[in-house]
């Protein structure tokens, strides 16, 4: 198992760990690494202002010229370490335009969402339906080398089992796994804790000696214990599950999702 094609989404301000982390894993896989960078400002204005306007066409030129400046210190980065890449400047919604990009491509890195960013990308990304895995990254860096210490969070949902497949490549790798099996889904599935979806024995089947850990927190506790066992066990990555509930524009994620989202201090690698 590898990762072939990796997307980037690069933000127009902050950090660009998210693309340093991209082009880390790309040098590691040998894989392409696609950047994306959405002019949400262009696309927003041409829809309320005249095409020939002042204030449009100067808005045009400096995101553009903006776009095109991200371009070249990027693809320095990408050249010094040896990465196949690519760069795409589309105009629109991040999400919406990392949602269509990333139909082709094995994950998608992203920026975690700041406290004072509101509903950011991350979090429309870990709603949108029949995405790829999504590796959410915070700004706290550097994070050199994520995945050689695995924190799985499973609960024998579909959505933990997706957040496995997805990090398959990672995990096959990984120095230490450990698995921190959650009591709320054998509660509602009871084949979760049985042979069926038996998390220690399919990883072993695939060459992964996990170390096996329970909890029996629930909700927003439940986030609360997934950090706590990925500092404990100085993980470098989490791979879990994303839920959320409403289909509505307002997303309202479940309480483990927001909790690890808002606190998260290593790179999460979620499905959903």
């Amino acid at each position: 198992m590898t990762y072939q094609d990796i997307l980037v989404h690069v933000r127009p301000y902050g950090s660009i760990e998210p693309v340093e982390v991209a082009l880390r894993l790309g040098g590691r896989f040998d894989a392409r690494v696609t950047c994306l960078y959405a002019l949400e400002d262009v696309a927003r204005f041409k829809q309320i202002l005249t095409e020939k306007s002042a204030p449009l066409q100067g808005l045009v030129e400096r995101d553009y010229a903006a776009a095109a400046q991200a371009e070249e210190r990027i693809r320095a980065l990408a050249q010094r370490e040896g990465v196949q890449f690519d760069w795409v400047t589309c105009e629109g919604e991040a999400a919406d335009l990392i949602a269509m990009a990333s139909r082709l491509q094995d994950i998608v890195v992203v920026g975690k969402t700041e406290p004072d960013e509101g509903w950011g990308v991350v979090e429309r990304m870990v709603t949108m339906p029949g995405g790829r895995p999504i590796l959410a990254v915070p700004s706290t860096g550097p994070f050199l080398d994520p995945g050689r210490r695995i924190l799985i969070a499973w609960n024998g949902s579909a959505q933990a089992a997706d957040a496995v497949m997805g990090a398959m490549p990672l995990i096959a790798e990984a120095d230490h796994v450990v698995v921190l099996i959650g009591s709320e889904q054998r509660e509602k599935v009871p084949a979760a804790s049985g042979p069926l979806l038996d998390i220690g024995a399919y990883l072993k089947r695939h060459g992964v000696e996990a170390e096996i850990r329970k909890t029996d927190a629930a909700g927003s506790d439940a986030g609360t214990a997934i950090l706590e066992a990925a500092r404990a066990s100085k993980a470098d990555l989490v791979v879990m599950g994303a839920y959320g509930r409403s289909r509505l524009r307002e997303w309202v994620l479940g309480g483990a999702t927001r909790t690890v989202l808002d606190y998260m201090d290593v790179p999460v690698l979620m499905a959903h």
